[in-house]
C-alpha cells in the first residue's frame, strides 16, 4: 500500500512543473488497497456496501433489546444466508489471478441493517498474494455499529517510473477499525483507526534505473484517527433503491521514517438513488477529496481509488484533491439478472480551486443475484474512457 515518499512525494522529481503527479497508465501504486479493492471485494465490500453504516429507518427511535429480537426466527446469527464466490480478475499490476471470498449476512435484530462476517483469499499468476478477514455488526435498532479489516499481503510488481522499471516486492498488513453511534435513525456519528506496516524489497538490490540520491526504505508504518459522520435515508444498505446517502471522513495521519509528515485527509460523499420503475433506478455519487501538503503517493486522492470511480487505473489520476462525478442505471430484468449503465467525469489537481487534470468514462454491465436472502449482486462491468481505453472489473456487490 505504499512506495516511497521519496519517489511519491510532491517535492520529487516524478511531478511535473505544475507540482502535479502524472502516473503512467502502467505505474503500479497502492498494492495493498488495490487486493483489499479488487482480490478481496467480496469480504470487504458486503462489510461496508455503499461505504455507508446506517440506512433508513421507520421504526421507533426507542432502542429495543437484543433478546427481544433474538426470539423472533427471522433475526439472529443462525438466521443469516452464507455467501461463497470466486472472483477472477486480471490486474496491470499484478498479473491474472483468482480470488475467493465467503461471507456470512445475517440481521442481528429487526431494527438494525444486515451484518456480516467475511474472509478472502487472493493469487495471481506472478506469485502475488494475500488474504483479509472482516466483519460488520449493526445492532440495537442501528443505534451502534462496529466494523473491522484486516489485510495482509506479500506483492511483487514492477513500480514504473520516468527512470525506468524497478522490480519490487513488498509485504504488509492493515488494521482498520470503525466504531458508529446513532444520534437519530438517520444521522450517525463515530471515529475510525486504522495501522499500516509495510515492507519493501527487491530482486535488484541496486536499483540500477534510479539516480543515486533516491533510495528506498526497507519498513516503515502508518497511524491514522479519523472522525466520521453519516446520514442516510436510503430503504437498503445492499441494493438501494431510493433516499440519499452524504458521509464525511476526515483523517489524522502520522507516517514514519523518511515519510514522516503528518497529514489529514478529507473524504466528503454523497450518494442518491432515483427509483424510475419497480425495477429501474438512477443512482447517483458525487465525491470530494482534499489532502494538502507533502502526502505519500498511496494517500492521494484518486480517481478510481478514492470514489470507485470505473474507468481508469488507479494510479492514473492522483493529486491532493479531486472532484467527480458518476450516474448509474441499474435495472432488474428478474429475480436474479439485471443490468447496468454507467457513466462519470473526474478531475484532480493541487487543490479543490486547482483541478487541472480531467477525464471521463462510460460503460455497460452485468448483475447476477448471488443470494435468495440478501440483494447481494454478482458484477461485471466493461467500461471506456474518453482516451479509447478499456477497462473489465469483476467483483461483489454494487459500486456504491
Amino acid at each position: 500500500m505504499s512506495i516511497l515518499r521519496t519517489i511519491w512525494s510532491r517535492s520529487e522529481t516524478l511531478r511535473d512543473r505544475s507540482g502535479h503527479v502524472r502516473a503512467q497508465k502502467r505505474r503500479v501504486a497502492r498494492p495493498l488497497r488495490s487486493i483489499a479493492a479488487r482480490g478481496l471485494c467480496l469480504c470487504v465490500m458486503m462489510g461496508q456496501p455503499a461505504t455507508v453504516t446506517a440506512s433508513e429507518s421507520n421504526l421507533d427511535h426507542k432502542m429495543a433489546p437484543l433478546t427481544d429480537a433474538s426470539s423472533q426466527s427471522d433475526f439472529g446469527l443462525r438466521s443469516g444466508s452464507l455467501i461463497v464466490a470466486p472472483v477472477p480478475f486480471s490486474d496491470p499490476m499484478i498479473g491474472n489471478g483468482l480470488a475467493l471470498g465467503a461471507g456470512y449476512l445475517f440481521t442481528i435484530d429487526e431494527g438494525s441493517d444486515p451484518s456480516m462476517l467475511g474472509v478472502g483469499y487472493l493469487r495471481s499468476d506472478n506469485g502475488s498474494e494475500g488474504y483479509a478477514l472482516t466483519f460488520n455488526l449493526a445492532f440495537l435498532d442501528n443505534r451502534w455499529s462496529i466494523g473491522a479489516t484486516y489485510i495482509d499481503a506479500d506483492i511483487d510488481y514492477d513500480l514504473i517510473t520516468s527512470f525506468g522499471d524497478v522490480p519490487i516486492n513488498q509485504t504488509g498488513e492493515l488494521i482498520k477499525v470503525k466504531l458508529m453511534y446513532g444520534i437519530t435513525p438517520d444521522f450517525h456519528l463515530g471515529v475510525s483507526a486504522r495501522y499500516l506496516e509495510s515492507s519493501i524489497g527487491s530482486s535488484d538490490p541496486v536499483f540500477p534505473n534510479l539516480p543515486p540520491n533516491v533510495r528506498l526504505p526497507n519498513q516503515f508504518s502508518t497511524v491514522g484517527l479519523g472522525l466520521v459522520a453519516d446520514y442516510s435515508t436510503v430503504d437498503d444498505k445492499i441494493y438501494p433503491t431510493s433516499g440519499l446517502n452524504l458521509a464525511f471522513s476526515s483523517t489524522y495521519n502520522e507516517p514514519s521514517g523518511r515519510f514522516g509528515e503528518d497529514y489529514v485527509k478529507s473524504i466528503l460523499t454523497y450518494d442518491t438513488y432515483l427509483p424510475t420503475s419497480d425495477t429501474g433506478v438512477i443512482a447517483i455519487r458525487s465525491v470530494a477529496c482534499s489532502a494538502p501538503g507533502r502526502v505519500p503517493f498511496y494517500d492521494l486522492c484518486s480517481l478510481g481509488g478514492t470514489d470507485a470511480f470505473r474507468g481508469f487505473n488507479i494510479t492514473q489520476f492522483l493529486d491532493n484533491a479531486l472532484l467527480s462525478t458518476q450516474i448509474e442505471y441499474r435495472k432488474r430484468l428478474g429475480k436474479r439478472i439485471g443490468v447496468v449503465a454507467f457513466g462519470g467525469v473526474g478531475a484532480v489537481g493541487g487543490g479543490l480551486d486547482d483541478l487541472d487534470d480531467a477525464g471521463s468514462a462510460v460503460g455497460l454491465g452485468l448483475r447476477y443475484r448471488v443470494s435468495k436472502t440478501f440483494p447481494v449482486d454478482f458484477a461485471i462491468d466493461g467500461s471506456v474512457s474518453d482516451e479509447g481505453d478499456g477497462l473489465l472489473y469483476i467483483s461483489v456487490g454494487q459500486r456504491f
